[in-house]
């Protein structure tokens, strides 16, 4: 479809074009994954949300302000449209349309401080969410109180290029691109330190939000290889 990436495979899977690195006959075509646990404090970042609207008097109410500051924190609006594209209101036409809502050029804004972009920290990811939906108890306190999250798995052919360096060099970086404001509002973390964002408000450029608190807390996970169907065939036939 417009906009998606076309990697050499060897960015995903070991032993084929691109994988850089010498691998047994084994691990052809076997991937690295990683799993994480990410609870999310939905009333928490709901609440941070409203106290904090996007305020472009006479074009925006308070609650279009703060689903604005959403948008732009996650880089979609709940429809999926990309704010790239939709930069003050949802589209819910264009988060639907699967020829319209990849086809940007900032897919990767942590990449695109190179020229050429940069097109080598590519990662496969999918999730899986857990828990129940906000209860009104915890809408109208502003607190969690029942866990809930994703189960998030990446697949790559080399961890320190893929999910770490995306973690840790782009998102968790505050110093990216200007100083003390470039952690990621959402996955970016600083040890439970509060963080400074700049770059939310598409009405003021200097503007800058501190979060006091993590709106994703990563609850755990491991790092496993993911041997190929072929691997596993050949393993189930000699009787290992």
């Amino acid at each position: 479809m417009p906009g998606q990436a076309i990697v050499d495979p060897g960015t995903l899977l070991l032993g084929e074009t691109g994988d850089t690195v010498t691998r047994p006959a084994w691990a052809k075509d076997g991937s690295f994954l990683v799993f994480r646990q990410l609870k999310q404090l939905v009333p928490e970042f709901n609440k941070f949300l409203t106290d904090n609207p996007i305020v472009k008097p006479g074009v925006l109410t308070p609650r279009q302000g703060s689903d604005l500051l959403g948008a732009r924190m996650m880089g979609r609006w709940k429809s999926g449209a990309p704010v790239d594209i939709a930069p003050l209101f949802d589209d819910p036409a264009l988060g639907a349309d699967p020829t319209r809502n990849n086809n940007f050029t900032f897919t990767r804004p942590r990449a695109d401080l190179r020229t050429p972009e940069d097109a080598v920290h590519h990662i496969m990811r999918a999730e899986i969410p857990y828990g129940p939906e906000v209860s009104d108890d915890e809408a109208a306190a502003n607190t969690t109180s029942t866990e809930r999250g994703l189960a998030f798995v990446s697949y790559q052919a080399n961890i320190g290029n893929g999910f770490r360096f995306l973690q840790k060099t782009w998102a968790d970086n505050a110093n990216l691109m200007y100083a003390g404001t470039g952690v990621d509002p959402i996955i970016g973390a600083l040890a439970g330190a509060q963080r400074v964002i700049g770059g939310l408000d598409p009405t003021d450029a200097t503007k800058t939000h501190t979060l006091t608190a993590d709106f994703i807390v990563s609850r755990g996970g491991e790092y496993f290889f993911a041997l190929s169907l072929s691997a596993i065939s050949s393993t189930l036939a000699a009787g290992v």
